[in-house]
């Protein structure tokens, strides 16, 4: 994964971009990657394997999770009961929002935090991305990381953003954000409360008819548009940063405060 040049050599299975890619796990995906870089900085080593690098590496873990939680308030590699573990999509959009104080806790270079931030930013914003640009800026990333941590090989996830993100996005129907699996994941709360409170129990089919149908009249337009509830509408976006609009095909969609070519020609006819 680190030998770009023996990957560039490669000819890519084109027909699997047609499944595109996970914005909200390549959050978590990318975090984990920093993380993980950061716990090794002592060893600088792919394994860890002796008993001196095992308690290197735990005793450097364990004062990075601490320092994540009392300075940034981030609980970081915590184990759930029954499932996964505390790094979700929300952690790792806190961390990559202070790359600065997340450089200092973890060790890891700052600019490399910074970038993968924007690459994140820009596939999960949900307007159309420059594809050139994008591609360039990925493969800089790229680079920047084989320089600083080739002894860490770049995992999968984050290889197909920065190799195939580009090629991704071009063949994609619609902008990569638009395809976020973050809905799907919202509802997973939901599900169990209908199911739970909204459902026949007296079998299967009748709990997921009950189930499917809740669910079709929750989602319905008209009546989620017309909620009272501030709470159920959608909160304003986080306005984007210049380097992500640098990444956008059309930053007038992104910035209200920039004007498309028409936009102007149409103020200067209306002034003439």
């Amino acid at each position: 994964m680190n030998d770009l040049e023996a990957v560039a050599k490669l000819k890519p299975n084109k027909s699997l971009y047609e499944y595109g890619m996970s914005s909200l796990h390549a959050w978590i995906r990318c975090f984990e990657c920093i993380i993980h870089i950061a716990y090794k900085l002592g060893i600088k080593k792919w394994q860890t394997r002796g008993e001196a690098d095992k308690d290197l590496k735990e005793a450097r873990k364990k004062t990075i999770i601490d320092r994540l939680r009392n300075e940034m308030g981030l609980l970081v590699d915590i184990p759930k009961s029954g499932y996964g573990t505390t790094n979700d999509g929300n952690t790792a959009r806190r961390f990559f929002q202070q790359p600065t104080l997340a450089s200092e806790i973890t060790g890891v270079d700052e600019d490399l935090i910074k970038r993968f931030g924007v690459i994140l930013r820009t596939m999960g914003c949900g307007f159309a991305i420059n594809v050139e640009e994008f591609r360039k800026y990925a493969m800089d990333t790229a680079n920047l990381y084989v320089k600083l941590y080739s002894w860490y090989y770049m995992p999968s996830s984050v290889h197909k953003i920065l190799i195939h993100g580009a090629d991704i996005t071009k063949h994609a129907a619609l902008p990569i954000g638009m395809l976020s699996e973050e809905a799907l994941e919202c509802r997973n709360k939901d599900l169990r409360y209908i199911r739970e409170g909204h459902a026949r129990k007296t079998s299967r089919e009748n709990t997921m008819y009950d189930l499917f149908h809740y669910l079709l009249l929750s989602s319905d337009p008209i009546i989620s548009s017309s909620s009272s509830n501030p709470s159920h509408r959608y909160r304003s976006a986080e306005p984007l940063s210049k380097d992500v609009l640098s990444l956008l095909s059309d930053v007038s969609l992104a910035n209200p405060e920039v004007k498309s070519e028409s936009e102007e020609d149409s103020e200067k006819l209306i002034k003439n």
